[in-house]
């Protein structure tokens, strides 16, 4: 590994670094980092460049936040390696290396916990004496280990478990059935020691809250609000300075009035801004969009208290996503579930297509395909939904490695149309119709009063998930999409069967990315899910769904002998999702995942690992992202240049200089 500690600011670099960039552990197939183009952003007007880098300084103020939400002492850690890492003095280049690999994955996962199964993970090399003698060194040196009244032997000792003993807090959020899913979760949503029953105790309004987390007091679970004043007051106050300068330049009336209700949201905590926020939000149609804020639910074991995640992204062309946003009504009125549960009106969502500039907290450097939200449904029923796609993120793979996963994981009479229709037709489709018609459908029944997310608790994030992905498969073989272009009639029934071909195949294809047997992380769950129910016939005898996992010459391979009972199987399933959703159903529900979606067969995955390995798979992307620099003129910024000109650890510790800085032209 080279010593690349990050250059200068002046420092000038000539080569853009996109595509690969680099891979990190066992014959590099933990990670693979990509550098990610934003194709387009020069030729954006001026005042659109310059309200994206406003936007982009209050995504990267907020990136702290995820390392404070992940664990307790993840941002303590991250700051000592980088104080280490970033120290002038000689060390040995080994132990420098070792330091500087734990950095890396600390800063993909934003702390010691995997992105994708809330699993702890400890150092490739590092290891505590050549932490401690790095450190000596660095504090030797004048490096800011941030001891505070410890001294080094007792900061150490104290973060020592945390970063080399595997069984010591290994779950970051554990949902296992029987669990106290607070006492044995490791997020920092909760003091240690409190317990599941400590949180109901507070009362719904305190137990709901999405930007809250749990002081131990004496034994008592004390709310501390996510705001200006409270939890990571000094995070929010950074990003509101860049919210209103971003302000003035809004391109509409309802982003304006998001952007001033985030800013009171952040101010005052209340919750009730952030849902007028949402509103304004998810109806503002413009070139220049972003996310900011308390949003997804992943690591909370409760499925309640919402992670944050910054993004800023701009408009590209989005054809088949309008004309699919055209006909959500017309699918909703086509789900294979009780019409009472059937929205009868619906308005046209925001839809879609961009280009990514920065993804940061929950969303970033592991980044998501799309997003559909908000994640509240009565104001997805009252107002709709905003769909939006990353056009730059998906299509960076590789199609060397495509071929050779396609060659080896898929039976021969599917080769052909795999590569023929994955990339360009299938995954496209799955995508927007997960995100435009599915998340956005469906309604509670009359007499649930809970938001169906509170009424099913630890399973409504891997349920919501779910049910998105079966609406996009069910409808793969709806006629409209002919009509509206996403392929010739002749192609439909060849697309479908290669739909389900790829949603398995592929899904079974990633078992790596699960740690040891047991399936944990949302949309992991949803995907085991639908491969079990359809493979094991939803438990039911004498009921064939026309799909079998088959051994073949010692590989395990997925075998269609009937698209259409396929079909079958996936409406019964996703109508009985809808209706535990709509009657929020939890009972029904857990018993459902914990069944079907909690763990793998073992001769299964041990045989993906094998043929994965043997191509050097990666298991996970990471992304560095375009950076934005402003031109100045007389003090104010009179453009903005994009370039792509750092790695993964000139970017990560660039932010960390930014953390607190509200300095313009000097970043």
């Amino acid at each position: 590994m080279t010593n690349d500690r990050l250059p200068g600011p002046s420092k000038a670099v000539s080569l853009p670094k996109t595509g690969e960039i680099e891979r990190l552990g066992p014959s590099g197939r933990d990670v693979m980092v990509l550098g990610l183009e934003a194709p387009g952003f020069e030729e954006l007007p001026t005042d659109s460049k310059i309200f994206s880098y406003y936007l982009y300084r209050a995504a990267i103020a907020g990136d702290p936040i995820m390392y404070m939400q992940n664990h307790r002492h993840a941002f303590e850690i991250k700051q000592m390696l980088e104080a280490i890492f970033t120290c002038p003095a000689e060390m040995p280049e080994d132990v420098r290396d070792s330091v500087h690999d734990y950095a890396k994955y600390f800063w993909i996962h934003h702390g010691n916990y995997h992105h994708g199964t809330h699993t702890k993970f400890l150092p490739n090399t590092m290891t505590r004496e050549s932490l401690r003698g790095a450190a000596e060194i660095a504090l030797a040196n004048g490096a800011d280990l941030k001891i505070g009244s410890e001294t080094l032997d007792e900061k150490l000792s104290r973060l020592d478990r945390t970063i080399f003993d595997i069984d010591y807090e290994t779950l970051q959020s554990n949902q296992a059935k029987g669990a106290d899913i607070v006492a044995t979760s490791a997020v920092n949503f909760y003091d240690p020691g409190l317990t599941h029953d400590d949180i109901n105790a507070l009362g719904s309004e305190w137990a709901n809250k999405i930007n809250v987390r749990f002081k131990n007091e004496n034994g008592k679970a004390v709310p501390e609000s996510f705001m200006i004043g409270g939890a990571y007051g000094c995070e929010l106050e950074t990003i509101c300075h860049f919210l209103r300068l971003a302000i003035p330049h809004a391109e509409s009336d309802d982003q304006r009035n998001a952007l001033e209700s985030l800013v009171e949201f952040y101010e005052t905590g209340d919750e009730k801004l952030f849902r007028r926020h949402s509103i304004h939000w998810l109806k503002s149609d413009t070139t220049i969009d972003f996310l900011n804020g308390f949003i997804e639910h992943y690591i909370d074991p409760r499925g309640v208290i919402a992670n944050f995640e910054g993004n800023v992204s701009f408009a590209s062309s989005a054809t088949l996503v309008d004309r699919l946003a055209d006909n959500v009504l017309y699918f909703e009125k086509k789900m294979p579930w009780p019409d009472k549960y059937k929205r009868k009106q619906i308005e046209r969502p925001v839809a879609k297509v961009v280009n990514v500039i920065v993804e940061s907290g929950d969303a970033g450097p592991v980044s998501p395909a799309a997003y559909n939200l908000p994640n509240y449904n009565d104001i997805r029923r009252d107002h709709g939904s905003k769909n939006v796609m990353f056009l730059n993120v998906e299509n960076s793979r590789s199609m060397e490695l495509f071929k050779k996963m396609v060659e080896e994981f898929y039976l021969p009479e599917y080769r052909e149309n795999q590569l023929k229709y994955r990339i360009d037709v299938i995954r496209p489709l799955e995508v927007y119709l997960h995100e435009i018609i599915g998340h956005g459908s469906g309604q509670p029944d009359r007499s649930l009063e809970a938001d169906p997310r509170t009424a099913i608790g630890r399973v409504y994030s891997p349920l919501e998930e779910c049910r998105a992905d079966l609406i996009a498969l069910y409808h793969m073989s709806d006629p409209k999409l002919v009509e509206i272009g996403a392929f010739e009639a002749h192609e439909q029934q060849t697309v479908v069967e290669a739909a389900y071909v790829s949603y398995t195949q592929g899904w079974m294809t990633m078992y790596d990315r699960i740690d040891g047997y047991q399936v944990r992380e949302a949309h992991n769950q949803g995907h085991q899910l639908i491969l079990m129910y359809l493979v094991e016939n939803g438990g039911a005898l004498h009921v064939d769904f026309g799909i079998r996992v088959i051994e073949q010459g010692g590989r395990f391979f997925v075998k269609i002998d009937d698209p259409a009972k396929v079909r079958v199987g996936i409406g019964e399933l996703l109508g009985k999702l809808q209706v535990m959703k709509s009657t929020g159903d939890a009972p029904r529900a857990a018993d459902l995942f914990d069944r079907f979606a909690s763990h793998v067969k073992p001769e299964w995955k041990d045989n993906m690992i094998e043929r994965l390995a043997g191509l050097n798979v990666p298991r996970l992307k990471a992304f560095v992202f375009p950076r934005l620099t402003p031109v100045m003129k007389n003090g104010k910024i009179a453009d903005v240049q994009i370039s792509n000109q750092e790695d993964l650890t000139a970017q990560h510790l660039r932010l960390s200089r930014l953390r607190h800085s509200t300095d313009i032209g000097k970043d």
